[in-house]
């Protein structure tokens, strides 16, 4: 079996299997990789890094051709770091508001891939 060294790894693993999957079924379907959510209050908090962790190999998976990786957690974030309530009323999942800001971010990217 696989042996995974940090959570991080076992998701990275975990998305590279389903883009991996997707290129089979679909090998002319361009992929927009977006990279993990912040998650908690602060750039402290525990699982914030591992997203982070996470994101650094699953950023690797852009090919620039089919997989286009994507990060837009910042969009979420104040400027010290810190995530918002607003945003993310569980400091995990969005709000309306962040929905919206979700869209906005990524809009010229899946515009661009459209064509």
């Amino acid at each position: 079996g696989l042996i995974y060294n940090s959570p991080a790894e076992h998701t990275a693993q975990g998305v590279a299997a389903i883009v991996k999957l997707l290129r089979e079924k679909q090998p002319q379907m361009k992929i927009l990789l977006l990279g993990i959510f912040p998650r908690g209050a602060t750039p402290d908090d525990k699982y914030r890094k591992q997203n982070e962790a996470s994101n650094a190999l699953i950023a690797k998976l852009d090919d620039g051709r089919m997989v286009h990786y994507l990060d837009i957690g910042s969009t979420f974030l104040g400027a010290d770091g810190s995530l918002s309530r607003e945003i993310m009323p569980d400091l995990l999942h969005l709000s309306p508001a962040g929905y919206q800001m979700w869209a906005d971010s990524i809009h010229s990217k899946v515009t661009e891939l459209m064509k």
